[in-house]
């Protein structure tokens, strides 16, 4: 492949990244109802990936590369479970508890991203007669990445969501029985 095509793939990469972003900068503006699996599975798309990625890891991938991959993974997803934070609005909603930190990283990671990409890559050219990395394990390992820190911060958003979820309802159970116990007085 040339240099061009290669572009086109990481302008593809790109493209989703800013649309993942959007779509989940949108998700903390809105009120979450019912089981919140909507939480847990909001990315779906994500899970098309997961076979090719296994498969080129297996095929081309080193036991150092797949720890790399998982540990950056977890790393890069220890931002947003940290600022991430669920509330119990007044009306009985829950929501997203508002953090500038969790919005520095959905708009700054990606930034950061395509800075580091496209400096590195500027001053050192990754295609050249020398060297021929092998690209297709690169951009497998980086979607790794990328579904790794996602699923992470979706499981521990449904799980946060779902602690809420039962403290409000214990708090409306314990509201309602002093309800009972005033009326009864």
């Amino acid at each position: 492949m040339t240099q061009q095509q290669w572009d086109l793939i990481g302008y593809g990469v790109w493209a989703l990244i800013i649309w993942m972003t959007l779509k989940q900068f949108r998700q903390t503006r809105r009120p979450v109802q019912g089981k919140g699996l909507n939480l847990l599975l909001g990315d779906w798309l994500l899970f098309a990936p997961l076979p090719w990625i296994v498969y080129r890891m297996i095929e081309r991938g080193t036991w150092e590369q797949l720890a790399w991959t998982l540990g950056l993974g977890i790393l890069l997803s220890l931002p947003y479970i940290l600022t991430t934070k669920f509330q119990a609005a007044a009306d009985g909603t829950i929501k997203f508890k508002p953090n500038a930190a969790f919005y520095i990283f959905l708009f700054g990671f990606p930034y950061l991203r395509y800075t580091i990409r496209d400096r590195i890559f500027h001053s050192h050219p990754i295609l050249s007669a020398q060297h021929r990395p092998d690209i297709e394990l690169m951009l497998a390992e980086y979607i790794a990445v990328l579904v790794l820190l996602t699923f992470l911060w979706r499981l521990f958003m449904f799980i946060s969501y779902r602690r809420t979820l039962r403290a409000a309802a214990a708090q409306g159970d314990t509201r309602t029985d002093q309800s009972v116990i005033t009326a009864s007085l």
